[in-house]
């Protein structure tokens, strides 16, 4: 027979495993640790292709080799497209329950996989098209653009002259009123003081 502080020891340890394990799983399938997972290993990937083309610093150029750097770049074509075939039900799986995070992992699935493979030529060639009809209707704004500012140019120059000369007439009508104000402050300074004056003299 177990005593009860060994059930509890066993109890606790229970706890913590479990514990660890629920905060593994939030982790494993939290949609932004799924995300920058598989960014560190494309990543992680695109770096050894690189260091296998160009060398690496810590190796000579002449361990790399063209064959090497061929059958890396066919292995991450595979992986890519492995992905790509596993990344639906990894969305169901992952998403189950959360639209939002499965809109944003769709939206970075896609975002990478059309970072990975090149325009076809189908797309280059719509490209092409859709600049060449978008030349001439941004040539015409552009030019309705410039008649636009040259007929506005008067009107602007006519408005402001009329606000200058709205404020020169305010400025000059500020003016003479305080003149006139400052000479009649003056003058009822000059009878207030008369009349002080006149008080003082009379008693």
């Amino acid at each position: 027979m177990t005593n009860p502080d060994d059930i509890r020891a066993d109890i606790e340890r229970t706890r913590g495993n479990l514990g660890r394990d629920v905060d593994a799983l939030a982790e494993k399938v939290d949609p932004n640790k799924a995300v920058e997972r598989q960014t560190d290993k494309i990543r992680g990937k695109w770096t050894d292709l690189r260091e296998s083309v160009m060398g690496s610093p810590d190796h000579d150029n002449g361990q790399s080799t063209m064959q090497d750097a061929r059958d890396r770049a066919g292995e991450m074509a595979d992986e890519a497209g492995q992905m790509a075939r596993n990344a639906p039900e990894q969305v169901k799986r992952r998403a189950r329950g959360n639209p939002l995070a499965a809109g944003l992992i769709a939206l970075g699935a896609g975002w990478l996989a059309g970072s990975l493979l090149p325009a076809s030529q189908p797309e280059q060639d719509a490209a092409a098209k859709a600049k060449e009809k978008a030349e001439p209707a941004l040539e015409e704004a552009k030019s309705v653009a410039q008649d636009m500012g040259e007929s506005l140019q008067p009107q602007a120059q006519e408005a402001a002259e009329s606000v200058k000369d709205s404020a020169t007439a305010g400025a000059q009508h500020v003016k003479s009123e305080g003149q006139h104000r400052a000479t009649e402050l003056k003058d009822d300074s000059r009878q207030a003081a008369q009349r002080v004056k006149d008080t003082t003299q009379e008693s």
